[in-house]
């Protein structure tokens, strides 16, 4: 266990380490290059350990630190090209972020229910090889991905803004780092506990891996299904209340089943909240990021997502460990009460945050008319010249 802990902290480590890393690259226009070659690291790295781990067995522990960093870090990269596509100089619409998680929930449906039951799937070595090819045709595909960047575009660039719009985007990334903390801690402490109280509900370790089996299954499920209601909703006037849908359903559920602390209520809960987090929680994130200066946005966005959910899961282990301290067995109850709460921290931060966001749309909106005056003063003075 003090092994598994050590290896963790490693890969949490390098995971931030790569971020912060990133961030200096991401703001360059070859970015989309830095991203390729991560990829291709990735699959270079899974093909020696393939090849290797047999004949040197610190090769198992340096995958599964590689694996923490690289899939916290790749996600986030992605996840920028993808904040590209739907900002505002590219004339973007962030109602296409519902379709965009529905496609990656279906994959991973396919991957969950279809490629683990592929003869290679029960071979080390060949289901490395496999995420290389993946890593490889990942990296092929960007090739076809026309650069979006608007850092170098000269438009909304964080550097031309005035020091009120430059005071309220910064108070946004605060705040939504705050968010991201929250949302880690909350959703991180529900799955340690539903971990340990399918542990003890399942005598049988057969039992408990073919519940967790099916219960990954019926999670994907209901982010999909979460994710087609949610795209109806961020084309009308509810778009903004995505954010805070999440956290406000989470206390709600958490304070209803203190009530009923039975396995059954715990499992619904489980459910509700991965399909909301997947969900409305990311459309709202997606909606925030958008609405950021483009370059403010690509150097934050690895930092805020890497390290503050890497904070956020610590957070909860060691909220679990308080709640352990000196106890026989885990109170259930009074660990709802602590998510409710949570729950609760995480709503007020996502409705202050949308109002920065407010705020730092109308600085903007406010320094735009006070621009397009005088630039059309400059082209009449031009003309007469």
């Amino acid at each position: 266990m003090s092994e598994l802990a050590g290896l963790t902290f490693l890969g949490t480590l390098l995971a931030i380490t790569l971020s912060l890393v990133c961030s200096l690259f991401l703001r360059s226009s070859a970015r989309i290059h830095v991203i390729r070659f991560f990829y291709l690291i990735n699959a270079v790295a899974e093909t020696i350990i393939a090849f290797q781990y047999q004949t040197h067995s610190w090769m198992l522990r340096a995958y599964y630190i590689e694996v923490s960093a690289s899939t916290a870090i790749g996600l986030s990269l992605i996840w920028v090209l993808i904040g590209d596509w739907t900002s505002n100089c590219n004339q973007g619409n962030t109602n296409k972020v519902p379709s965009v998680l529905i496609s990656g929930t279906a994959a991973g449906m396919f991957a969950g229910f279809g490629l683990v039951h592929l003869p290679s799937a029960s071979n080390f070595r060949a289901s490395l090889l496999m995420l290389a090819v993946m890593d490889v045709c990942v990296s092929a595909f960007l090739l076809l991905h026309r650069d979006g960047s608007c850092v170098t575009a000269g438009k909304k660039r964080f550097e031309d803004l005035n020091e009120v719009g430059k005071h309220w985007s910064s108070a946004v990334v605060r705040m939504l780092a705050i968010v991201t903390i929250l949302g880690a801690t909350a959703s991180t402490l529900l799955d340690l506990v539903f971990r340990v109280r399918v542990a003890e509900h399942f005598g049988s370790q057969a039992d408990r891996i073919h519940f967790l089996g099916a219960l990954q299954g019926f999670l994907c499920l209901g982010a999909l299904l979460s994710q087609f209601a949610v795209r109806r909703i961020t084309g009308g006037p509810w778009a903004k209340r995505c954010l805070t849908l999440y956290p406000g359903i989470l206390t709600a559920a958490a304070l209803a089943s203190v009530a009923m602390p039975v396995f059954h209520v715990f499992e619904f809960l489980r459910i509700g909240e991965y399909s909301l987090r997947n969900s409305a929680s990311r459309c709202g994130i997606e909606m925030v990021y958008a609405a950021l200066p483009d370059r403010l946005r690509v150097e934050v966005r690895p930092l805020v997502d890497v390290v503050g959910e890497r904070l956020g899961d610590m957070s909860a282990a060691g909220i679990l460990h308080l709640l352990l301290l000196g106890r026989t067995g885990m109170n259930f109850g009074y660990t709802l009460l602590v998510v409710a709460s949570l729950g609760t921290a995480l709503w007020i931060c996502s409705e202050w945050l949308l109002r920065r966001v407010d705020h730092m749309k109308a600085v903007a909106e406010s320094d735009n008319e006070t621009q397009l005056p005088l630039q059309k003063l400059a082209r009449e003075g031009a003309v007469l010249a």
